[in-house]
Order: C-alpha cells, then structure tokens, then sequence
C-alpha cells in the first residue's frame, strides 16, 4: 500500500496549533508521512484563520499554492474562515474540501478511515468525501446536513456540548466533542499545549471569532489535571494552556485561578504557560496564582487599545485605567514578567487623539512586545458597519508607529536580563550551524540560542541558561551558554 503524504499549514491562534498536532499525530499513527507544505503531498489540511480579512486571502493563497504541486492533490480546509465562509472557500477550487470548524475534531478519524478503506486505490478526492458524508451523518445535528458547492464541497456541521467523547473526536451521541484534541507526541512543537477551553461569551464588536467558536465550554478540571498528569508522567518540563478566552474557563465553583491552583497542587514539576488573558480578569485570585514560580512568569494581555473611548466603542469590558492596574499588578506579582499585549489601530472613528493616548498608554505599560494591527472590518460584526472608517494609509503608519515601540520595549526587555540564568526549554528548531546548540524558550518567553549544550540535553529537555548577549538572527533574541540540565525530555530519548 502506498504511504499516504500529508501536509499541514496552520493560520492563527495557539489554539488552531494544537488542534493541527493532534490531527497530524492520528495521520503519523495511521502510517502516513508528515511532509513540509511548500512540498508536494497527497493531502493539504489548511486550518483557517478569520480574525482579519488578511488572514483570509492568506488561506486562499496557501491552498491555491498547494494545489499547483500536483494534479491530484486535495486540500481539506477547516477552522473558523471554513466556518464562516464554507461556500466561499467551496469556490475557491474544485478540489478543495471544506469542513466548518465546529466538525473540525471529525478529522481526527479520517486517517484511520483511510487506512481502512482507501488504501490508495482510487481518486484521494472521492475517497475524502466518501468520509466526509459519514462524519456529517454522524453530526448531522445542526440544520441543513451537506450544503451543495458548484466548485469544492462542503459538510455540515453540529456540535452538542458535554457528550462522553470518543477517541474518533465525536461523542457517543456522534456530535463532535471540542476537547478530543490531546496529542501525545507534537510533530511541530516541543512545549505540548493543552486545549481546556474554547468557544468566547464576549461580544466585542470588531470579533467574529465568538461566531465560528461559539459559547464558551470548559474541560472539566478532574480531565484538565489527568492530561496534565499524563504529560508529566512522560517527562514534559512545561504545557501551554489554551483556550479562545481562558479568563471564561469555568468548571462549576471552579475558575481559571482556581484551576492553575489545583494543577500545581496536584503535579510535581511540570510548569505552566498562559496562552493569553483578560486584562479584566486579572483580579486578586489570579495574581496568587500568576505568583507561583510553577506558573511561567509570562503573559499575553487581549488589550486592543489604549484608549477608553476606542475601548467602549468596541465593546470590551474594561477602561484603560483600569488594564493599566492590571499591568501594575502582574509586575508586582512576579519579576519582571514578559508581558505584551494585543493592538487594533485604526479602529472606525480612532481620532489622532485617541492614538495618542494608546501610544501613551504602551510606553506607560512598557510592554515587551506589542502584536500591533490594523482594523479589519469583518462581516456580521458590529463594527463591520460603523462610521467614520480610518483610512489603511493612516492605519498602517500607527501600526508601523506602535510596531517600531514594540521592538525598542523587546530590546529593553532581553538588556535586563543580560547576565542573569533563564530556565528555558529546549526546541527542536535550527541550531544556525553552532554545534551543540539549540533553540529554546526561557520561563519569560524569550528566544534563546543555548550554545554549550551536552548529548542528553535534546528538544523538549528543561536546561537552564546564562544570558550573554543580544542576538539578531531572525526569531531570536539573545544568546545563552548552558548551565545545567534540570530534566531530560523522555519522549525524544
């Protein structure tokens, strides 16, 4: 039988990442090769991304390169964009397959189906669908079953919250569980990330991701400690929670402060990242939390803008005077913690004053990185409509404005901690041609080149790392000499 050749390439959040491992991990257990995305496959998944129309022509643009590696390719497309636009990505090409993002766990079966009754024989694209019009079956619950498509196809899609998963990514009630997601192995990553929440009850009027993600639902926290556990058992130095809107976890009495207290009573020694957060939620129970040293000192705040008027006008829950105690808060809880921030800049009506005060808010909050974006207006949201639109030209510069403040706070960050010892986690990128060295991220999320390294330090491994100076290869931000080894990954050895 022939090996199946399949490509990833995954737009957007964390929590789009990790659902691609455990896709790519149940191919890699069924028998097929993992190949790179600019090669050519048998099998393209694209997990889409809407956050920004740019992020969309992104997805076209991928799979339209995909498909020009061989005629008989197939792309299947998923995630929030194929959720939201399924006919429109249908149209795109008349061998693309689209799977709303809500059915998106549906295709953690499809690699054992193919193994069981594909088998290489006959075209990949009908075999596909042969699957696919099964998987809508099974989750048949939302309305209208399969949706016709004069170019791609597309299934229909349904999702019932609380089912007992199955190990397919469906319930026995056969609608698609959105925790089915937990790898075991990480073809792409070597920090696991664990999935305990998705979905966002927040209606801010620029997102749209709270329309393909749904309401928030949370893993039941007795699950979230036995995969954590499990991690552990197998050597993981650090997993990174995720969710769409973590601060939303909820789990009966059971918060996301409650949570972080619970996996560091209940495990040893692995440690703890944050996806990201809530500027609002950072209260007095999440600061406890924050302050353990399990709990990475290092934290990404959901922010938008610095400007309570621009705030209000896109309905977030919180002012700037109010997220700027927050930022206060989290340094006086840990030293000198990574934070950084998420930016809109040119939201609809943004006047030169009220940039103003977000640029004077970000040299305040003295962020040590800034992700800076101009607005993109995104269908079936609030904003979507509102007046007066900033122009891309003005948008774009105070984008390149907070971006050039962004990397002179990221440099002001790696100069404070020159000299000073990082634990870190080695990855499995580039070592740049210097022996016996790798990448790796410190506790405070800086991207180190650990040189010095001995044979039994490998990805995945946590070493610790003396700072010694800055460094300018792309991705990287300092220097380090190994230290010593404080745990061996088990899983690479």
């Amino acid at each position: 039988m022939r090996i199946l050749r399949v490509a990833f390439k995954t737009l957007g959040c964390k929590l789009n990442q990790l659902e691609t491992e455990s896709v790519a991990e149940a191919f890699v257990q069924a028998g097929a090769a993992l190949v790179p995305a600019e090669e050519s496959a048998d099998l393209y998944v694209v997990n889409t991304c809407t956050v920004t129309s740019k992020a969309e022509q992104k997805a076209r643009r991928v799979m339209r390169q995909a498909l020009t590696h061989d005629p008989a390719a197939v792309v299947l497309a998923t995630g929030c964009y194929a959720q939201m636009d399924p006919q429109g990505l249908a149209q795109v090409d008349r061998r693309i397959i689209v799977l709303p993002g809500e059915e998106k766990a549906s295709l953690l079966s499809l690699a054992a189906w193919l193994q069981d009754n594909w088998q290489g024989h006959g075209p990949l694209y009908d075999a596909v669908n042969e699957w696919r019009a099964g998987a809508a079956a099974k989750g048949k619950a939302g309305p209208g079953g399969n949706i016709g498509a004069t170019a791609g196809s597309v299934v229909g899609s349904g999702l019932s919250v609380g089912a007992r998963p199955e190990r397919s990514g469906t319930t026995r009630q056969g609608a698609v569980d959105p925790f089915a997601y937990h790898p075991s192995l990480f073809a792409f990553h070597s920090r696991p990330s664990l999935k305990i929440q998705d979905g966002c009850d927040n209606r801010c009027s620029y997102c749209r991701v709270c329309l393909a993600r749904g309401p928030s639902v949370s893993l039941p926290s007795a699950q979230v400690l036995e995969r954590v556990r499990k991690l552990e058992d197998e050597g993981v130095a650090e997993v990174v929670l995720t969710g769409v809107n973590l601060s939303q976890y909820k789990d009966e009495s059971i918060g996301f402060a409650g949570l972080l207290k619970l996996l560091a009573a209940g495990t040893q020694a692995i440690r703890f990242r944050i996806s990201s957060y809530e500027p609002d939620r950072v209260d007095e129970a999440f600061l406890e939390a924050f302050a353990s040293p399990r709990i990475q000192p290092h934290i990404h705040l959901a922010l938008q803008s610095g400007s309570s008027s621009v705030l209000r006008r896109m309905a977030r829950p919180y002012d700037a005077e109010k997220a700027l105690r927050a930022v206060i808060a989290l340094r006086k809880a840990r030293i000198d913690p990574f934070i950084a921030a998420d930016m809109i800049l040119g939201f609809p009506g943004e006047s030169d004053g009220e940039f103003g005060e977000t640029l004077s808010f970000c040299r305040a909050a003295d962020f040590a990185w800034i992700h800076a974006f101009p607005f993109s207006a995104r269908p079936d949201t609030r904003a979507y409509d509102m007046r007066p639109k900033i122009p891309e030209r003005i948008a774009g510069e105070r984008t390149a404005l907070l971006s050039e403040l962004a990397a002179s706070g990221k440099s002001r960050y790696v100069q404070r901690w020159l000299g000073s010892e990082l634990d870190c986690v080695l990855e499995k990128g580039r070592n740049d041609g210097v022996p016996s060295s790798l990448e790796s991220t410190g506790s405070n999320y800086l991207k180190l080149l650990v040189r010095g390294l001995p044979p039994e330090a490998r990805p995945g491994a946590l070493v610790r790392a003396h700072l010694t100076a800055p460094c300018d290869l792309p991705g990287l931000d300092a220097l380090a000499e190994y230290r010593f080894l404080l745990s061996a990954e088990r899983r690479y050895n």
